[in-house]
């Protein structure tokens, strides 16, 4: 038998990689993680009196030409005897789990991927001191994908940090991260980071959306505390993009479609009277889903106020697949509350507990709420958008009436399409009927869309004029129909004429399909020939 060797546990450096430069798979997660660890922070800055809530500030300053950015606050600072312990341990967290925002000790070291320096610069109040801890990421890099060499954990860690300090003002309290040498552009474009952390981080609502104060008012009533933080990019303060308009791509720029009609409420409690979640969602015509262009788009999944994965994380709340699309017809958010429900590693979701599964179970019941919610404005629209056609036909029949038909065949074909239409109506009418009676029997937030959606009238078409007696039917087809060349404007044209230029209109309409088309070039020859 061979000697036992030495079994103590070893950390190989590639730990270090799966931990920092492979986490995420968006990189601007890195602006996410730093501004949740200078909110907590700030809490701790508040509750020790250090700062105030309204003195306290997360400044985010982008440089895309120095290629350069920082992340600060004016928080509580670190110590200069816990710089060594906290800044280049990895893992090693002295946050608690379940109450602050980051609690795993990983998220500050995110930037190694994107830069080649990453530098923490922090001060603490009543030291006259500056600890600087430089990580020198481009030799991390090689160090990890050197294989010929075996260097454990530590050993990396210790090779790739620098400590300096320098002389500060006592009264001084921050702490500055700082990416020099950025390799991603998408971390320095300023817009598309604005955007992001106006819906990740940690903001209050726009006062320009319209029912921020009905939603604070919901707040109020059931004591619920939103941690919100003053978090300025480049000197202009971000707040949530949530609109009272529905937009839709126009051209290069953006046409409105739909409004916010009102906004509803969703809470769930446990035994104990304890908020498990709450969130608000918003009430539209539920035309489809929102294009991108709604930068607020979709529910969305909130732990602390901090975003919990991207746009598309609710959907799994819906128990169809095929009903996930309709995560894309709201505006909203899902706050989770209870303790036991504690983000992943990655933040895209909660870690497994049973706290979690009671959370999903209730979740889904509120999204079926949703799902019959846009299946109803679909049977208004289906129904109205029946009606409004048969108007729209009936107001072109009667159009024809008065200006006459290119052919025979033209008449005949909308009297076809007008009884075919009628029997949709019926139909329409039916369920119309049945799903206004369901909406305001069980007063649902779709109660204001009801009218929205009512198709608008239309003359009637005019009856046919009685045949007579002894008029064969085909002579009593044709003294009904008013040809087009009927018009006062072909009186100067001979009764041979008329039939050559009626003969052209059946012929352009015979060929021409596409009916806009074809009244546009017919109008443009009845333009040209009648001048």
């Amino acid at each position: 038998m061979s000697d036992i060797t030495d079994q103590t546990p070893q950390i190989g450096k590639d730990v270090i990689e799966s931990l920092t430069l492979g986490m995420y798979e968006d990189c601007r997660f890195i602006y996410r993680e730093y501004i949740q660890n200078s909110a907590d922070a700030i809490d701790n800055a508040i509750r020790d009196r250090i700062i105030t809530k309204a003195e306290s500030n997360i400044f985010v300053d982008i440089d895309p030409d120095k290629r350069r950015i920082s992340i600060s606050d004016n928080a509580t600072g670190i110590s200069q005897l816990q710089v060594m312990p906290i800044l280049r341990n990895i893992a090693h967290s002295t946050k608690k789990r379940g109450e602050d925002k980051g609690f795993r000790g990983i998220g500050r070291l995110g930037g190694l991927g994107y830069c080649t320096r990453l530098i923490f610069e922090t001060s603490f109040k009543g030291e006259p001191v500056k600890s600087i801890m430089t990580w020198d990421s481009e030799l991390l890099k090689f160090i990890i994908n050197d294989r010929s060499s075996h260097e454990q954990a530590v050993e990396v860690l210790e090779r790739v940090t620098e400590l300096e300090t320098q002389k500060e003002q006592a009264e001084e309290h921050y702490f500055k991260v700082i990416l020099e040498d950025v390799t991603s552009d998408e971390l320095l474009d300023i817009n598309s980071v604005t955007e992001y952390l106006s819906m990740v981080a940690p903001v209050d609502l726009s006062s320009q959306f319209m029912y921020r104060n009905v939603i604070n008012d919901f707040k109020k009533e059931n004591n619920i505390e939103v941690d919100t933080y003053n978090i300025l990019v480049n000197g202009d303060q971000i707040y949530k993009p949530y609109t009272s308009v529905i937009y839709d791509e126009a051209s290069g720029g953006k046409k409105k479609i739909d409004d916010i009609l009102s906004i509803k409420f969703l809470l769930a409690k446990d035994d104990n009277g304890d908020i498990i979640y709450w969130g608000w969602y918003s009430i539209s015509c539920l035309k489809g889903q929102m294009k991108p262009i709604n930068i607020a788009r979709g529910i969305r999944l909130r732990k602390e106020n901090i975003q919990i994965g991207d746009e598309e994380i609710c959907k799994k709340f819906f128990t169809k697949t095929e009903d996930q699309r309709f995560s894309f017809y709201y505006f909203g958010e899902i706050h989770a509350i209870s303790k036991g429900l504690i983000p992943n590693s990655r933040r895209d979701y909660f870690g497994e507990s049973p706290e979690c599964t009671d959370f999903e179970r209730r979740i889904r019941q509120d999204f079926l709420k949703l799902k019959d919610l846009c299946y109803d404005a679909q049977k208004l629209r289906s129904s109205a958008t029946t009606l409004q056609r048969g108007s729209e036909l009936r107001a072109k029949i009667e159009e024809k009436e008065r200006n006459g038909y290119t052919s025979q065949k033209e008449k005949d074909d909308l009297q076809h399409q007008l009884e075919t239409q009628e029997k949709k109506e019926v139909q329409a009418k039916k369920q119309l009927a049945n799903v206004t009676k369901k909406i305001k029997e069980s007063k649902s937030p779709l109660i204001n869309v009801i009218d929205r959606l009512k198709p608008q009238s239309t003359p009637p078409v005019p009856p046919s004029k009685p045949k007579e007696r002894g008029e064969s039917p085909e002579d009593s087809t044709k003294s009904k129909i008013k040809y087009r060349t009927d018009k006062p404007e072909y009186s100067s044209f001979s009764k041979k004429e008329k039939k050559l230029i009626g003969r052209i209109y059946a012929a352009i309409g015979l060929a021409l399909a596409d009916e806009s088309l074809r009244e546009a070039l017919l109008n443009t020859i009845e333009r040209q020939i009648t001048q």
